[in-house]
């Protein structure tokens, strides 16, 4: 795709410190000063999998929701070969030399914001939202996939499988503070899907 968007795009996450996302909140999305892997642009996903890596509540962390303008004009390939960039320069080069606000990439797991004037609608998700949408994300991705950094730890709660998260059964208090967030948040500690999947398990 390489054309303006028809309806804002959306949700797209931002995991940010909480003293970031006053800022932001206050001023607006700004490129980057230093540059990352992906260039100067803003960072952000469709998956609050991986913007709750970034932004821990647990660790004075949170999730900024935004959406894409419907006049941002965005593409998804950027080189011609796989639709993605390994180095910064390259992700800045390409933004510098095109009119592009955005790019879509590594299948939606990151986008790409040159221009933060396209962002907008934006807003802090409260703990307990993050959580829920978290844990709506593991039941549509089932018990199978693999997150990163505290994502991880709450899908092996999720889906009953403490046991074999090393990290959880080195630090036990850890694993009961995540267990009371979801039980505090959600209501419960357990996908409604777990107990399906085992008991077929057990059938087959």
């Amino acid at each position: 795709m390489n054309t303006p968007t028809s309806s804002p795009i959306g949700p797209l996450y931002h995991g940010t410190r909480a003293a970031s996302a006053r800022s932001i909140l206050r001023d607006g999305f700004r490129r980057s000063a230093s540059r990352s892997y992906t260039g100067t642009g803003v960072c952000l996903s469709e998956a609050i999998t991986v913007a709750y890596e970034y932004g821990m509540y647990e660790t004075g962390g949170c999730v900024l929701e935004a959406r894409l303008a419907p006049m941002a004009c965005w593409t998804d390939r950027i080189d011609g070969e796989d639709g993605r960039c390994t180095t910064g320069e390259a992700w800045d080069w390409f933004f510098a030399c095109t009119r592009h606000d955005a790019v879509r990439s590594f299948g939606g797991n990151v986008w790409v914001v040159w221009n933060p004037a396209v962002l907008v609608s934006v807003r802090r998700l409260s703990h307990r939202e993050a959580i829920r949408r978290l844990c709506a994300a593991f039941d549509e991705d089932g018990p199978d996939c693999g997150y990163n950094g505290v994502a991880s730890e709450y899908a092996a709660i999720w889906w009953g499988g403490e046991a074999l998260d090393p990290n959880l059964t080195r630090f036990p208090e850890e694993e009961k503070r995540l267990r009371q967030s979801l039980q505090r948040f959600v209501g419960r500690s357990r996908s409604a899907l777990a107990a399906t999947l085992c008991a077929q398990s057990a059938g087959a």
